[in-house]
């Protein structure tokens, strides 16, 4: 999945709902410049409940523009998973 993110945003919501949270999934962002920024897992934000909530914001400056690029893995998924994947810019 991608996003593409313009000039002068301060900061990206990434939010990835898939609910059930007997299955595990995780979220690996990449920057436009292709470096990954990290994987997160349910666990991420404190919480498990079948959701990652990530807020990107760099120490200084704005969000690199470009097209930031997504990758969700199924860590642990008995039979198939559907989710919601969003991206707010601000």
């Amino acid at each position: 999945m991608y996003t593409d993110v313009g000039t002068g945003v301060n900061w990206l919501e990434v939010d990835l709902n898939w609910g059930n949270q007997a299955n595990s999934l995780s979220l690996t962002k990449y920057k436009p410049s292709g470096s990954s920024i990290g994987t997160y897992y349910d666990s991420s934000d404190g919480v498990i409940d079948g959701r990652i909530h990530i807020d990107v914001v760099p120490s200084q400056g704005y969000v690199e523009s470009g097209q930031w690029k997504y990758k969700v893995y199924g860590v642990s998924v008995v039979g198939t998973e559907d989710y919601t994947f969003n991206v707010a810019q601000h």
